[in-house]
């Protein structure tokens, strides 16, 4: 790899722990309305841990969950569902799904969470806010300038010198996708990394 090159963006400092802090609170407000609305029954539980990307090279982390409560119909838990968010400090509203479903949304300081069912199973879900771990992406220094070329050489012609992929700019991918110039090399594949190329002698001594 090239000079100057690296092989990801920068962490952000305390992104990590905020992303467990958010996990944490997510799984405790709502198995706390899951007790609220049937005390003494242990749902089942499913979680997922998504990354998002931009296009700039940012990363970042969402935690979702969704906890299943069997023999619970919407009706008989809804009222009791809406009273634990509301005393937690969520925003509660009631609507229908695309096929005319009621559920219940609640929100609050970037947290998402429903309360839905399918027949006598009643399903509350949360997710976090995106949690960016790593800043957005900055093209690494040049690899070389007109003051640094070495005796013979030029700045490459394909990267003018910065020595990283040009389509890419040494992320490695464009728009999410693998770049299709450096296959996730970074670097430049015709200076390789260096920024600069020999100067080539015309036949003739021109």
């Amino acid at each position: 790899m090239g000079a100057g090159v690296v092989a990801m963006s920068e962490e952000i400092e305390g992104a990590a722990e905020e992303f467990e802090r958010a996990v944490s609170r997510l799984r405790g407000e709502l198995r706390s309305v899951a007790a609220r609305v049937s005390p003494g029954v242990e749902p089942r539980a499913e979680e997922r841990t998504a990354d998002r990307h931009t296009a700039g090279g940012a990363m970042g982390k969402r935690f979702s969950m969704s906890l299943f409560l069997a023999e619970t119909s919407y009706e008989s838990a809804v009222g009791a569902a809406a009273d634990a968010f509301a005393a937690a400090g969520w925003r509660t509203e009631s609507r229908r799904s695309f096929h005319g479903h009621p559920f219940l949304r609640a929100t609050r300081e970037g947290f998402e969470a429903g309360v839905g069912a399918a027949g006598r199973t009643l399903r509350i879900s949360g997710q976090t806010p995106v949690v960016w771990i790593h800043a957005q992406w900055v093209r690494p220094p040049r690899a070389a300038t007109p003051e640094t070329l070495k005796p013979g050489y030029r700045l490459c012609a394909v990267c003018e010198g910065w020595g990283s992929c040009r389509a890419c700019e040494g992320l490695g991918f464009v728009n999410s996708r693998r770049c299709a110039e450096c296959g996730l090399g970074m670097d430049c594949p015709d200076c390789r990394g260096t920024g600069q190329e020999r100067v080539r002698r015309v036949a003739g001594g021109r």
